[in-house]
């Protein structure tokens, strides 16, 4: 990473303590007062023992006590408003920053999505933003207040004029050493930690996700393995870095100890000379042992800057991420639009085979077009690049003969309804899910919206949706996405199989409170059944990414070989599930419907 682009990122990073001025002065300010009465009370102490106790001076060990009272109570005084203001500028940054981040992640598509995984998204936006403000409220109350109080003690100690200087530099000297090997020994290890919090997330997620699997096929003890791997690796690794670490403190102190005795011993022979007096030395001392921790508390921070820079640098990753889809200038579309795929490709970043090759058709006020064809085919795909949840690598998609890419992302979206594949609920109640299809909606929209679906299960509109909607089964949470996704009135609807789980006489009578939808807007359904889609305007036969053969399901039954095999599986299918009367008393299949669904065949 080059300079300037270094320093853009930490421009980045530090942006959100711009609306924090205010604070940031009454921290200096409290700074600068808590050091002042630090550096202060040597002296005082000095004062007292020189002066007051060799001349049993009573009366001036009262007035200089007094003033020490003072400038300690002003001294905590000053810590307490440090403290406090540096906990609520930290805090707000970390709040602010991963605000940023999140708002930056919203933005990305899937091409983004697959660079960074899901699992260290979680884990960038949360442990390492922590990490960074925690060491913001610990530069505000610790790193820059060492360095100042440090360079004051050594001036106060030069001050008094001792002859016992070369034992603080002895000191640090000895100090350095340990904290060079210790710095040496942890920085590769910080960045394996936050790569195994990584795993440990995406391991943990995909546990949990994956229960009901794991216990059908008996998993769960290599899945405890599995993750226990993990977890023994991330163990490890921070035994290794706390265990450098640990030496730290009784080395520092044992140095520290060491020092005094120094002190104590060559001051003493000073003492007795008369070349410095007794509370010169305690003075000393203290301004000793002031320099000496200033510089203890400074080299925890070099221990620390190689988690944050590694911290820093992901969340500058996610913050400094290139996003591939973005707004165009346009911000209007007029009304009554037609969307047209022209010679559209695409190819997944990374992948050497298009998905999709030449995709030509339009999608028209009124009509109703399908796509079927075999898994794997590009038939979400193609729905994807409607909203531009990804982007073309060849051709263009047209809105009213303008590129897509020249519209505005939210303005491309207000008009078209996404139903996806994988059902999406969030956790709530119907209402709040309900309202994500339309803000303003009244409970008579939404109620008339459920009935759309045929959703006859629910009790009220407050009926509790548990996370994932883990409450209702899989086709209730289609049938509640699919009265989302009707809810609100928009130029395009795209249903991405979205039908699946429902059994036929729901589809049914769903696709038959559909059509009022067809009058004013256009309709894109993606399936591979032939009941959900034997009645659209245009159905298109994909195969490997190109499109076979188009037209009606009568055309397409007589004319498109692909197409004929999927009615006769299904027709074979349909034919399975029809009864005896023995054995299916209570399972009903409507015979005539199978006939229409095989095409009269």
């Amino acid at each position: 990473m080059n300079l300037s682009k270094t320093l853009k990122t930490i421009r980045k990073l530090l942006s959100p303590l711009k609306k924090r001025v205010i604070p940031l002065f009454l921290i200096v300010v409290f700074l600068l007062v808590d050091v002042y009465c630090n550096l202060t009370l040597p002296t005082y102490t000095a004062d007292i023992v020189d002066v007051g106790i060799q001349n049993t001076d009573f009366n001036y060990i009262i007035n200089v006590g007094t003033m020490m009272m003072a400038m300690v109570l002003i001294g905590v005084l000053a810590t307490i408003g440090l403290s406090y203001f540096s906990s609520k500028v930290s805090a707000a940054y970390g709040r602010d920053l991963r605000k940023i981040s999140y708002d930056k992640i919203l933005k990305f598509s899937n091409f983004e999505l697959n660079k960074i995984s899901r699992a260290s998204l979680i884990t960038r936006n949360t442990n390492d933003v922590y990490q960074i403000q925690i060491f913001l409220g610990l530069f505000f109350t610790t790193i820059l207040f060492s360095p100042i109080l440090g360079i004051g003690s050594i001036i106060k100690a030069l001050e008094l004029g001792t002859n016992l200087l070369w034992i603080i530099g002895v000191t640090f000297a000895a100090v350095a050493i340990p904290f060079v090997i210790i710095f040496i020994s942890v920085v590769p290890y910080f960045n394996r930690m936050q790569e195994l919090t990584d795993k440990i997330n995406q391991t943990s997620r995909e546990i949990l996700m994956g229960i009901p699997v794991i216990k059908a096929f008996i998993r769960q003890d290599y899945e405890e393995k599995r993750f226990e791997e993990t977890n023994e690796d991330f163990r490890q690794v921070n035994l290794r870095v706390f265990r450098v670490l640990l030496i730290l403190m009784p080395a520092m102190t044992l140095l520290l100890n060491l020092m005094i005795v120094l002190i104590l011993y060559f001051g003493a022979y000073d003492a007795i000379r008369g070349e410095i007096l007794t509370g010169t030395i305690i003075a000393f001392i203290q301004y000793a042992t002031q320099i000496v921790m200033a510089f203890l508390m400074m080299g925890g921070f070099l221990v620390m800057i190689p988690r944050i820079l590694v911290s820093g640098r992901r969340v500058a990753e996610v913050i400094n991420m290139e996003i591939s889809i973005s707004d165009g200038p346009i911000d209007k579309i007029d009304d009554d639009p037609v969307i047209e795929f022209k010679d559209v490709t695409y190819i997944y970043p990374g992948s050497e085979k298009e998905i999709l090759k030449n995709i030509n058709f339009k999608l028209e006020k009124g009509k109703t077009t399908a796509i079927i064809g075999g898994t794997g085919s590009g038939k979400s795909t193609i729905l994807n690049l409607i909203p531009r949840l990804q982007d073309v690598s060849d051709g263009e998609i047209l809105i009213n003969d303008k590129n897509i890419k020249d519209y505005k992302l939210s303005v491309i979206r207000q008009r078209i309804s996404y139903a996806p594949q994988k059902a999406i609920l969030f956790e709530g109640t119907i209402r709040s899910n309900m309202l994500v299809g339309k803000e303003d909606a009244s409970d008579e929209e939404i109620r008339k919206a459920l009935a759309m679906a045929e959703v006859d299960f629910i009790e009220s509109l407050d009926d509790e949706v548990s996370q994932g909607a883990s409450n209702f089964s899989g086709g209730q949470k289609q049938r509640l996405q699919l009265a989302r996704s009707v809810i609100s009135k928009r130029d395009f609807y795209l249903f991405d199989d979205c039908f699946s789980a429902l059994d036929m006489n729901t589809e049914a009578k769903v696709k038959e409170n559909l059509k009022c939808l067809k009058e004013d807007s256009s309709m894109l359904i993606v399936s591979q059944r032939i009941s959900t889609i034997m009645d659209a305007d245009e159905i298109i036969v994909l195969d490997e990414g190109e499109i076979i053969d188009k037209g009606t399901h009568d055309y397409l039954n007589e004319n498109c070989t692909i197409y004929m095999e999927i009615v006769s599986s299904q027709m074979e299918q349909s034919k399975d599930l029809l009864y005896d009367e023995e054995e299916s008393s209570n399972f009903i299949i409507d015979a005539d419907y199978i006939k229409k669904t095989a095409g009269g065949k």
